[in-house]
């Protein structure tokens, strides 16, 4: 009997990972109708999940812009349930592996701390003999070249119960792109196992390559040196581990080396040596995005208070970067009237 499983999977656990699921989405009309049979549907996963005959569910695809067009395919809520369930085991399992500087997907990491390292990164660094050079590079189409049996493989290593592992497997294997390959960008257990994946990149930077001053997030990452001449011996090298070990693909147009002097566009923002500017594509997204807000309010679609959370969320963005001028900028956009 394989007791780890068994705790997994106890009805207690997985309405522990139903609440976790639900809080946020009462309102959604798929959650609702699993809810109004909750106990049933419930206690039918248990027992898919504890006689083996768990087989995931088709996604259901739309399409975002945040702030590009993203395709996104959505799991039917007792698969959302299952993924929560498998997300929350194997989290503590992995994030202890993960090293410090890999900030997407993680708790007290984020976009705006990944920044903040690169800053404190590029200060060090800098200094009025040598300007340091920032090698910022993209692999192409990271979610859709995912192999699964590679993956699989990295969570194998950790993962020690076969019927755990086999639900895993029934995950990664629900969707493809091609053949044994891609991640959908909708399912919580993606980004997860997206680090895992891109842990053993991780790895060889930090220790096969013995390199400092690394940040990865998600599929971007940087790496900072006062040599521009270091940091172009190490392309070849890089390109050659993610293709033969990860089967990923790194081409030249998603290479990018630039002195700190010219600035650095990184996840949203242009990191210079005098401050941090906001990329002129997020600007303009914000200033576009205020004015249509602007409108549902003046229109009734959405609350005064409900335009003010809108207008907070985006001055949260602006205080990581000089921007007074552009805060003067949007609160002139507000009519005067709104604030009567």
């Amino acid at each position: 009997m394989d007791y780890n499983y068994q705790e997994l999977i106890s009805s207690k656990n997985i309405f522990k990972a139903w609440e976790k699921f639900y809080s946020g989405k009462a309102n959604k009309k798929d959650v609702i109708e699993f809810w109004k049979n909750l106990e049933y549907n419930i206690f039918q996963l248990h027992d898919e999940l504890n006689s083996d005959n768990y087989k995931h569910g088709l996604y259901e695809k739309f399409i975002i812009f945040d702030p590009k067009k993203r395709l996104i395919h959505k799991a039917g809520i007792r698969d959302r349930v299952v993924h929560q369930l498998i997300f929350d085991y194997l989290l503590p399992v992995f994030e202890r592996r993960f090293i410090f500087d890999s900030y997407s997907s993680r708790v007290n990491k984020g976009t705006h701390r990944a920044v903040r390292r690169l800053k404190i990164f590029c200060q060090k660094t800098n200094n009025s003999e040598k300007r340091c050079w920032i090698l910022k590079c993209d692999i192409k189409k990271f979610f859709d070249n995912i192999d699964h049996q590679i993956l699989f493989n990295f969570i194998s290593k950790q993962i020690y119960s076969s019927k755990v592992l086999k639900i895993i497997k029934e995950i990664i294997d629900s969707f493809e792109i091609l053949p044994g390959k891609g991640l959908p960008l909708g399912n919580l257990t993606s980004q997860l196992f997206a680090n895992v994946y891109l842990h053993e990149f991780d790895y060889f930077i930090k220790s096969q390559l013995r390199i400092k001053n690394y940040i990865r997030f998600n599929d971007d990452f940087v790496i900072i040196h006062q040599s521009k001449e270091f940091l172009e011996n190490l392309i070849p090298e890089i390109q050659k581990f993610l293709k033969d070990k990860l089967g990923l693909d790194l081409p030249c147009n998603k290479i990018n080396l630039r002195n700190i002097n010219w600035g650095v566009d990184f996840l949203g923002y242009i990191i210079l040596p005098a401050g941090t500017l906001i990329r002129k594509k997020t600007k303009n997204r914000l200033s576009r995005e205020i004015k249509n807000r602007i409108k549902d309010y003046q229109s009734g679609k959405v609350s005064f208070n409900n335009l003010m959370q809108t207008i907070n969320s985006y001055f949260g963005v602006l205080k990581h970067c000089s921007s007074f001028k552009l805060k003067q900028t949007i609160l002139r956009l507000i009519p005067k009237k709104i604030w009567a």
